[in-house]
């Protein structure tokens, strides 16, 4: 009697034991399926990454050019010209009269000429928002999924609460010329690098 208890006990602690194993693979092929799925994601955006880190910077010279085209030039104002004095009609022959003291002639008053208004100036768009896009009140809205994760790699350290908190500080700032004295107080950006040159971008559409 002894003895089968003993066996009885055994296969229930060996069927427990399959079970609890059964239970750990499931959960293992689980997880094997959430790392294959994050791993095919990141692939896909490091080629969103390489595809964007490809894409040429605007050169500055070329953007100060585009910007002297559209700046509108000086209307020169040209002063009219004097009217000409109409001849007086001769008048008819008249009998002669007895000769009068002569009378000194009058100087004849100059005829000014009417002020002319100058022309309007014709508006045209604002240099900044032609060459660098549209105005944004917050620089989050100037930066994409992509370039997010372009600037936290190489310009931030790969430390996404820095570049949120920057971004911040940022917005805060009253002017262009504010922004960029904050990044060279606070960074050490290399300025040749595309990543510099879009994160320029983004601060003009935020200042323009």
């Amino acid at each position: 009697m002894i003895n089968e208890y003993l066996m009885e006990e055994v296969i229930k602690y060996f069927e427990s034991l399959e079970s609890r194993i059964a239970a750990q693979e499931a959960l293992r092929e689980g997880l094997e399926e959430r790392i294959s799925a994050l791993e095919a994601e990141l692939a896909s955006l490091e080629a969103e990454i390489d595809e964007l880190k490809s894409r040429p910077a605007p050169e500055p010279q070329v953007v100060e050019k585009i910007v002297e085209k559209i700046v509108e030039k000086p209307v020169e104002v040209v002063a009219p010209e004097s009217p000409e004095k109409p001849e007086e009609p001769e008048s008819p022959e008249k009998p002669e009269e007895p000769e009068s003291p002569e009378k000194p002639e009058e100087p004849e008053k100059p005829v000014e000429p009417e002020p002319v208004a100058a022309p309007a100036k014709e508006e045209t768009a604002t240099p900044k928002a032609a060459v660098y896009g549209k105005a944004v009140s917050d620089i989050r809205q100037a930066i994409s999924l992509g370039d997010r994760f372009l600037y936290q790699r190489e310009l931030f350290a790969q430390n996404a609460e820095l570049m949120q908190r920057t971004l911040t500080e940022i917005n805060e700032l009253g002017s262009f010329d504010e922004a960029m004295s904050y990044i060279g107080s606070h960074f050490q950006w290399d300025t040749e690098s595309n990543s510099y040159q879009q994160f320029i971008v983004s601060l003009h559409r935020r200042f323009g």
